[in-house]
C-alpha cells in the first residue's frame, strides 16, 4: 500500500488532518520531555551563574585594586545576566589609601550593559549606570585627588574596560551625594539630589576644541541652592577632559562657604547668589563667562590678628601672581557682563589693637559692567553706593582698564557726613581718645597709568567735640579731667568760621610695585593716605575741639 504525504503541510501539527491518531499520541508523549530538559538546562545554567558570580566578584575586585592601587576596593556582590550581557555590581566600596577615613565613596548598584541603540549603529559599546552614590571626602583627600588626579585618569579607564571589556559610551548618574568638610570640626558642604548624564563616550582623540559627549548636570547645592549645567564635553582631551558648556547657579547661600572663607581672614556670615553663563574649559580654551551675577544682602568681614600677617601676606601674594598671570593670557578669559550687589555689608576688623575696631559699610549697592581680564574686552566700569559706618553717604565710581604690564584705573571716592562717634572703636585704638560728637567727610579722586600715580585724598572734620558727661560716666578720673581740658580749650583752636577742618594729601607719584595687582594698589594707596592723613587730623580735631 502506497502513503501519500503532503509536502505543503506541517506533518507534526495536530491540526493536521493527514496526521495519524497514533502519531499524535507519540507527540503529546515527547513534548513533556522537551520542555522538563529546556528547564533541567535553564536551572543548571542559574545555578552555574551563582557558582561563576563570586569568583567573578573576586577577580574584578582584585583587578580595581591592582590597576588603581592608591585605592582599595570592596564589592559587596556580583551578578552577571547572561541574557543580554549585563552586569551588575551591587554595595561598592572606595577607600583612598593616604587617607582611608571615611570612605571615598559608597556606591547602591552599578550596572553596565550593552548599548543597544549604539549596536544598531554598529558600534558595540556599553551604557552604565550609577545609583544613589554617596561620596564624601575632607580637605586632605581633596588634596590627594588634585595632586595625581590626571594621572590616574588612564587607570580607571583601564580598570573599567578590564571588568567589562566595552568602551563606555553612555553614563548615567541618579541620586547622588556628595559631601566635602574642611575640618573635623566645621559645617559640611553638600551637593544632593545629583543628576548627571553623558552621552556619546567615545574613547578616541577628539579635534581641539570640539566635544563630542552632550552632558547635564542638575543638582542641589547647599540645601537651598541649585545648580544645572547643559552642554558638551571631551572626557578624553589631554592633558585634561574638555567642557563646554551653559551654568545656572540660582539662590546659592554664601554662609555655607564659611568654612572655606574663613582660613583666609574672611567671615562670610550671610548672603545670596545667583548667577548665569557659559564655561568652556579645555587644553586649548578657558573661557568663563557671566551673563549675570546678583548677590544680596551679603554680611561679610576680613579679619586681621597678629597670627595671621604672615598668612595674609602670602595670600594677597598668591592672589596677585594668580591676577598678573591671568591678566591678558593668550588662552584664558574671565568676564563678567553685568553684576550686582544689593542690601550688603562689608567690613574690616583689626583684632591686634587695643582696643580691636570694625570698620565697616553698610546698604552697599554696586553695579558692575564688562568685568575682563582682557584689554580687548575693553573698560570696566563699577558703581558703589553705601554708608560708611551706617552714617557717611558714601559713592565710588570707577573704570578698570587691563593693562599687559601696569594697573590702569581711575577712581573717584566720596564720603558725607560720617559720624564720627562711629569710629571711636578706631580712635580709642590710635589715639587714646574717643568723640562725643561731630562728622567726618573724604573726597579723593586717583588715576594710575603707566605706572604713575596722580590724584588727592581731603578728609574735612566740622563740629568736633571729645567731652559727653553721659558718655563718659563710666571712665576714669585722669582720662576724664584730660578730656574736659581738651574741650574747654576748644575756642583756641577753632580757625574757621564754619567750625571746619580740612588737610589734603597728595597721592601722585610712582607705583613702588609696578607688578602690583589693580586692587592691591588700591587698598595700599588709601590704606597709606588713611593713616598718614586723616587719622592723624581727625585725631588732632577730637583733642583741639572737644
Amino acid at each position: 500500500m502506497n502513503l501519500e504525504i503532503d509536502s505543503r503541510r506541517t506533518f507534526l501539527s495536530p491540526e493536521n488532518p493527514h496526521s495519524t491518531p497514533a502519531i499524535r499520541k507519540g507527540l503529546h508523549g515527547v513534548w513533556p520531555w522537551v520542555a522538563a530538559a529546556s528547564l533541567g538546562f535553564l536551572l543548571l545554567a542559574g545555578f552555574g551563574l551563582l557558582f561563576l558570580d563570586e569568583p567573578f566578584r573576586a577577580y574584578a575586585e582584585r583587578e580595581l585594586n591592582s590597576r588603581l592601587p592608591a585605592y582599595t576596593f570592596r564589592i559587596g556582590r556580583l551578578d552577571f545576566h547572561p541574557i543580554g550581557l549585563s552586569l551588575d555590581l551591587e554595595d561598592i566600596t572606595v577607600l583612598q589609601n593616604a587617607h582611608p577615613h571615611p570612605p571615598l565613596a559608597q556606591i547602591a548598584q552599578w550596572h553596565a550593559s550593552i548599548h543597544w541603540r549604539a549596536l544598531l549603529s554598529g558600534r558595540l559599546v556599553s551604557d552604565h549606570r550609577i545609583d544613589d552614590p554617596v561620596i564624601h571626602f575632607t580637605r586632605p583627600q581633596a588634596a590627594q585627588e588634585i595632586q595625581n588626579g590626571s594621572a590616574r585618569k588612564q587607570s580607571w579607564q583601564e580598570a573599567m574596560f578590564a571588568i567589562y571589556p566595552l568602551q563606555i559610551n553612555e553614563l548615567t548618574i541618579t541620586g547622588g551625594d556628595v559631601t566635602y568638610r574642611e575640618k573635623t570640626a566645621t559645617k559640611p558642604l553638600r551637593l544632593t539630589d545629583l543628576r548627571f548624564h553623558a552621552g556619546n563616550i567615545r574613547n578616541v582623540r577628539s579635534k581641539p576644541l570640539q566635544y563630542p559627549s552632550p552632558v547635564h548636570i542638575e543638582a542641589v547645592l547647599f540645601e537651598n541652592g541649585h545648580l544645572k549645567m547643559d552642554g558638551r564635553a571631551d572626557f578624553f582631551a589631554e592633558p585634561t577632559m574638555g567642557i563646554d558648556a551653559d551654568i545656572l547657579l540660582q539662590d546659592i547661600n554664601l554662609a555655607d562657604l564659611l568654612p572655606l572663607t574663613a582660613p583666609h581672614q574672611v567671615h562670610l556670615t550671610q548672603g545670596s547668589l545667583t548667577a548665569t553663563g557659559h564655561v568652556e574649559f579645555g587644553p586649548a580654551a578657558q573661557d568663563v563667562r557671566l551673563t549675570s551675577l546678583n548677590l544680596h544682602d551679603v554680611k561679610v568681614d576680613f579679619v586681621h590678628a597678629a597670627g595671621t600677617a604672615r598668612k595674609e601676606e602670602q595670600t594677597a601674594a598668591h592672589v596677585a601672581q594668580a591676577v598678573h598671570k591671568a591678566d591678558n593670557h593668550p588662552t584664558l578669559l574671565v568676564r563678567i557682563d553685568q553684576g550686582k550687589v544689593e542690601r550688603s555689608e562689608f567690613g574690616f576688623v583689626n583684632q591686634e589693637t587695643k582696643p580691636p575696631y570694625r570698620m565697616f559699610i553698610t546698604d552697599t549697592d554696586l553695579e558692575l559692567e564688562n568685568w575682563s581680564n582682557q584689554l580687548a574686552e575693553g573698560t570696566a566700569r563699577i558703581k558703589l553706593n553705601g554708608m560708611l559706618m551706617g552714617s557717611g553717604a558714601t559713592r565710588m565710581t570707577a573704570a578698570f582698564r587691563p593693562d599687559l604690564e601696569k594697573p590702569d584705573f581711575d577712581l573717584s571716592l566720596t564720603i558725607v557726613k560720617t559720624q564720627i562717634k562711629a569710629l571711636n572703636q578706631l580712635l580709642r585704638a590710635y589715639g587714646g581718645i574717643d568723640a562725643a560728637a561731630g562728622v567726618f567727610s573724604l573726597f579723593s579722586e586717583v588715576s594710575v597709568k603707566h605706572g604713575k600715580v596722580t590724584g588727592y585724598l581731603k578728609p574735612l572734620f566740622k563740629n568736633v567735640r571729645a567731652f559727653d558727661p553721659e558718655q563718659d560716666r563710666h571712665k576714669g578720673l585722669l582720662q576724664k579731667v584730660y578730656e574736659k581740658t581738651v574741650t574747654a580749650l576748644a575756642d583756641v583752636f577753632k580757625n574757621t568760621p564754619r567750625e571746619e577742618v580740612a588737610t589734603k594729601s597728595d597721592l601722585s607719584g610712582t607705583a613702588d610695585n609696578p607688578q602690583a595687582s589693580t586692587w592691591e594698589l588700591v587698598l595700599t594707596l588709601f590704606q597709606n593716605a588713611f593713616f598718614d592723613a586723616v587719622l592723624p587730623g581727625l585725631e588732632g580735631k577730637v583733642r583741639r575741639d572737644g
